[in-house]
This record gives structure tokens, C-alpha cells and sequence, in this order.
């Protein structure tokens, strides 16, 4: 079992990637970076927050990809007839990758965003997180406190709370 708590692993929202829901995607990829300091440590989440620094949501590294692509790669939804040969029009983008890539890190986040599903408290267990990272597919859960983000706890931290109960 494990007994720790979140407060005693979580990082403080200071020294976690964030950016307000009117950013762009290249100021999600300058987020990334800015906090990129170790390289054996990369965040694949980023917190979006309003205004009045309420959480309105998170982008994963699938989401960033997902924004720079152009339009002839997104997905547009099922209909009848030929599906497109995406595997061609991704060898078609290669060529114009480097100057699509730059037009299209202007396109808002609030477009690819996904919404947060799970948040903690301070003093909730980590198995509570551990359950929560468990069954889905994020790496970091945002700490909460009077409804506002202080932080965010990572996979990688739960990872190895969970290891340590185990018998060596």
C-alpha cells in the first residue's frame, strides 16, 4: 500500500509547464522548453489556464502533433467512398514541413486542448493517483486547492512510490 501523500511529492505550479488558454502552439512548444533543464526529465503535459488562473485544461504531446499537422492530414471525419492515403499525403507534407510547421504554431491552443478528467487534493493518497494515472493516459494530475492549480504530480513520482513498497 502506499502511504504517502500528494503533498509530499507534488511539484509547486511555478516549475511546472503552463500557459493561458489564448496561447499558441508555439508558445506551448516554448513552454516545453523553457522547462526542459534536465534531459533525462521531459514534461509531456502542459496546464492551460484562464485569465484568473482557473484550469480549463491540458495538452499532451499527441495534442502539440496533432496541431502542427496540415490540413490535408487532419482527420475529418468518416464518409462514403475512398478514404485518403494518408501514409502518401504524410510523404506529400515532408517536403513542407519546416514552413507549414511555422504557419500553423500561430493556431490557438484552445483547439487542441484536451479537458482534465482527474485532479487531487494535497492530502489525498497517492493511491488515489496511482488509480487515476493507472486508467487513463496522462503523466501528470493537477493538484488542486480552493478550486486553483498549485501544482501537479507525476507519473514518474507515483511510479516510484509504488516500486518502494515493493520486496527487494
Amino acid at each position: 500500500m502506499i502511504t504517502t501523500q500528494i503533498k509530499d511529492i507534488f511539484i509547486p505550479l511555478a516549475e511546472c509547464p503552463m500557459i493561458r488558454s489564448n496561447a499558441t502552439l508555439r508558445d506551448a512548444f516554448a513552454a516545453l522548453r523553457k522547462y526542459q533543464v534536465d534531459p533525462n526529465h521531459t514534461y509531456r503535459h502542459i496546464l492551460v489556464l484562464d485569465e484568473t488562473d482557473r484550469l480549463v485544461g491540458q495538452l499532451g504531446m499527441h495534442d502539440l502533433l496533432r496541431g502542427l499537422l496540415p490540413d490535408f492530414l487532419q482527420e475529418h471525419g468518416q464518409f462514403e467512398g475512398a478514404q485518403p492515403d494518408h501514409s502518401s499525403l504524410a510523404m506529400i507534407w515532408q517536403d513542407t514541413c519546416d514552413t507549414q510547421c511555422r504557419k500553423t504554431a500561430d493556431k490557438p491552443v484552445r483547439s487542441y486542448m484536451g479537458t482534465v478528467k482527474n485532479k487531487v487534493k494535497q492530502d489525498d493518497s497517492l493511491t488515489l493517483a496511482a488509480y487515476f494515472m493507472a486508467s487513463s493516459s496522462t503523466s501528470i494530475l493537477p493538484v488542486i486547492e480552493d478550486n486553483r492549480v498549485i501544482g501537479v504530480v507525476h507519473l514518474f513520482d507515483v511510479f516510484n512510490a509504488a516500486r518502494n513498497v515493493l520486496p527487494h
